[in-house]
């Protein structure tokens, strides 16, 4: 039975420890005093408390520069902002670009397969890049090599591919790995072996066969944070026996591989210590730019092991074009295995990034990032609920008992309500996003870390991917579990005012509390009116304020006095929509020019005008139906184009075997109405609101700014006015005149509506309303309806017999 659970359970070890002594950072009163200018105004203690406990390791206090002179001066563009998703990646500096500029555009560099001066330059910048690649890691160059590769996933693919794989070897790793590491087993496999995959602790082991056996794991997991403690790789390479007990997978000779992309932004492996044979690190997750590159660290004697097929220029000495199948490879392990032209312009930047991470140390860089992270899991952890509830379950360690050294600057976390069920981690980073704050959420690429925290097992796992759940999807709750987590992580240059902003975030946002008579606030619970003085007299009752017909998906509409229904709603509307040559539907989410393509169908005439700022001249297309589905040709293709400047084609599509509605699935995020026959809709045939809940609304906002929003922001078909703010929600049906409709609940609003054909995107009114319209994850305003064609007696007196609803009818409720 494989068993290292005693060998990963230490907290992480620092190398160079010369350069972290606690004394060489003491500031001592003076310091602190120095520092509580960066206490935010109005602070509780927290803060405070917060420098008095770090301030000896936050913010390089030995450094030329705070780090608040740092976010100032070097990320101005994140004013306004708070950037968590650093294990994601790290942000560039506008020092190192102006460095990165000025080194491109003084020097010349050529490509490094020739003699040229420039050649040769470029040949001594990539020497000067590898060398303070294995600085970084502690590694001599008579032991190890640097190779450059497209980034550490391509680096995991080499070895992979490379590794001399036999019927008896065994590859080895972690459940704590990333997906990137995960797939070298496909390699391991694909030499003819039977595969077992086994779960013992923390290990899924592989028996591929012979000789040589690889076991990989990362410095530090990208999921939850926890560092793996190096160790590991001289137990597995000196007595893999021993952690194996006895297996008869365990024979041969042992190489270790250390994803270290993440773990190298702040801790990168000493391998003079820990003398690892494959080693992965990520520029950008360093320093943010360039991205595309990556490196290889490689051992010297496993090197000599690794099996290359494929040559390209650059890799040989010599070699024939004809049917003579000869070639000298270059001995070189570099030169062996950088296929092609190295990105050497990205090579030559990486030094600009290099000096700002030696400008502050990476042991400052570490402490600094960790002070961060330690005092948001200990303060996430200390929330409670007004019933007293935990609103914060953090995966990791046991994180209530363990060292910041143990874990990396990175924050793995779900939310809970006030009865124990799980907030989405969709609706989290929705409502961070709204609030500046951007972090990640799902499962990271991390699929094992993921299942392992969650409580997830193989057999869940499958069983939500055959409900539909798939990687970047909206499905964040089944079966009453979360799918993937809540990440926050910090970098160099991360602030205090970070973590404070997105504290207050959780706190204002997730957090209910008990008012002054001891009762629980909920945060989603049924709305009251801002102020019943501000709707419009209700001595008409409640009538249809307004028709709107969008013929064109996305493309913005036209409203009339009275308008014909049909077996999809409103006839003639989203009928239509343009799409991109790679297939792809556009909507105003990627192309916000579309709002500016005006539309008017005359069903008189038979034709959809359309105009454009962009365009001299108007289009008019035909309504008459030619086709079950019709694509127009250039000329109306090409004005299209102009208008929105991209390339897309037009469609119609008439027949409903074609047509659908825009978010099939089973998850519980799909089509509203699965009955009906549905244009280029998203959820439903119609969507009502109304004006008395959009007055609502507007004077919500008017306490914090002078706008408003009109009502067109939210694409309605329907207006109505006359009834209570927000009396549509518990509306079962409708009828006007002589229609009938059903409904089909709320409207599941997102950040299409902050988009102002205007000026642009905003942050209202989703901000407002999401901070009293939430239900279930959801922000609700409007409701979906379906127009019931088949209750009897639905025509009204009109030349052909259809049926059509006219502004100025009565709207009849029937509440739920």
């Amino acid at each position: 039975m494989i068993n290292i659970c005693s060998y990963t359970s230490f907290a992480g070890v620092y190398h160079k420890q010369d350069c972290c002594s606690r004394e060489a950072w003491r500031v001592g009163e003076a310091g602190f005093a120095a520092r509580r200018e960066f206490i935010p105004r109005g602070d509780d203690g927290r803060w405070e408390e917060f420098l008095r406990q770090f301030g000896a390791d936050y913010g390089y206090p030995g450094a030329e520069k705070k780090v608040e002179e740092i976010r100032a001066s070097e990320f101005k563009r994140l004013e306004g902002l708070v950037y968590l998703d650093h294990a994601g990646a790290t942000l560039y500096s506008e020092a190192q670009m102006e460095a990165v500029a000025k080194d491109l555009t003084s020097n010349v560099y050529g490509n490094p397969h020739s003699q040229s001066d420039s050649s040769m330059a470029t040949s001594d910048v990539i020497s000067a890049a590898r060398q303070q690649v294995l600085e970084l890691c502690n590694a001599s160059p008579r032991e190890y090599t640097c190779i450059f590769t497209s980034g550490a996933t391509a680096g995991l693919k080499l070895v992979g591919e490379a590794f001399p794989w036999s019927k008896e070897s065994c590859y080895m790793y972690t459940i704590e790995n990333h997906n990137s590491v995960l797939g070298i087993r496909e390699y391991a496999l694909e030499h003819g072996a039977s595969a077992l995959a086994h779960l013992f602790y923390i290990l899924y082991a592989i028996d591929v066969g012979e000789v040589f056996n690889l076991f990989a794991f990362p410095s530090e997991c990208n999921f939850s944070g926890r560092k793996f403690h190096l160790d590991l790789v001289e137990i597995i390479k000196g007595n893999a026996g021993k952690i194996l007990e006895g297996s008869t997978k365990c024979n041969g000779r042992w190489m270790v591989l250390i994803d270290a992309s993440k773990g190298c932004a702040t801790e990168p492996p000493d391998l003079s210590r820990f003398p690892a044979d494959f080693i992965v690190i990520s520029f950008y997750k360093m320093f943010g730019y360039p991205t595309g590159l990556g490196a290889l660290i490689i051992r010297q004697d496993a090197a000599k092991w690794l099996r290359k097929t494929y040559f390209s220029g650059g890799l040989y000495s010599i070699g024939f074009h004809s049917q003579y199948d000869f070639v000298k490879r270059r001995e070189s392990v570099e030169q062996l295995f950088e296929d092609g032209t190295l990105s050497f312009l990205s090579i030559a930047s990486i030094r600009h990034g290099f000096r700002i991470i030696n400008s502050l140390t990476m042991c400052a860089i570490r402490r600094h990032t960790a002070s961060l992270a330690t005092f948001v899991r200990k303060t996430l952890m200390q929330l409670r609920h007004g019933n007293r509830a935990k609103v914060c379950v953090i995966y990791g360690r046991n994180i209530a008992e363990i060292s910041y050294r143990g874990l990396g600057p990175t924050i793995a976390f779900n939310l809970k309500r006030p009865d124990g069920s799980w907030f989405g981690y969709r609706e989290v980073e929705n409502l961070a996003s709204l609030s500046g704050i951007q972090l990640r959420t799902g499962c990271f690429c991390n699929p094992g870390a993921c299942g392992k925290y969650l409580g997830l097992s193989e057999s869940d796992l499958m069983s939500n991917f055959e409900a539909g759940h798939v990687c970047w999807d909206d499905c964040d709750i089944l079966r009453g579990k979360p799918t993937g987590a809540v990440r926050i992580s910090f970098g160099y240059m991360s602030v205090l005012e970070d973590a404070r902003k997105f504290l207050k975030f959780v706190e204002n946002s997730f957090v209910s509390k008990r008012n002054s008579l001891g009762e629980e606030h909920a945060l989603e619970s049924e709305v009251i009116p801002f102020s019943a003085s501000l709707r419009e007299p209700e001595t008409r009752g409640i009538y249809l304020k307004s028709i709107t017909i969008y013929p064109i998906k996305s493309c913005a509409g036209f409203s009339t006095d009275s308008w014909p229904l049909s077996c999809t709603g409103l006839r003639y509307d989203r009928e239509w929509l343009l799409k991109a040559p790679s297939g792809e539907v556009l909507t105003q989410k990627k192309v916000p020019e579309m709002s500016k393509v005006s539309t008017f169908i005359d069903i008189t005439q038979g034709v959809l005008r359309l105009e454009s700022p962009k365009c001299e001249e108007k289009l008019e297309i035909s309504i008459e139906i030619v086709y079950e589905v019709q694509e127009y040709g250039k000329e109306v293709n090409e004005w299209f184009i102009t208008a929105i400047a991209r390339p897309c084609v037009l469609v119609r599509c008439q027949s409903f075997k074609y047509q659908d509605c825009s978010k099939k699935g089973d998850t519980g995020n799909g089509c509203r109405d699965v009955k009906t026959k549905l244009n280029f809709v998203n959820e439903a045939q119609l969507l009502l609101i109304s004006l008395d809940s959009i007055g609502d609304l507007n004077s919500r906002i008017r306490s914090k700014q002078p706008n408003t929003i009109n009502p067109v922001r939210f694409r309605p078909n329907i207006v109505i006015s006359g009834s209570p703010p927000y009396a549509e929600d518990s509306w079962r049906g409708l009828q006007i005149g002589r229609a009938h409709f059903t409904s089909l609940g709320g409207c599941n609003r997102c950040q299409m509506i902050n988009l102002d054909p205007l000026s642009g995107k905003s942050k209202e009114p989703l901000v407002t309303l999401a901070s009293y319209r939430r239900t279930h994850g959801k922000i609700l305003f409007g409701i979906l309806l379906r127009y019931e064609e088949s209750l009897g007696n639905n025509r009204a007196e009109d030349d052909d017999g259809e049926t059509w609803i006219q502004v100025g009818q009565t709207v009849h409720p029937q509440d739920a």
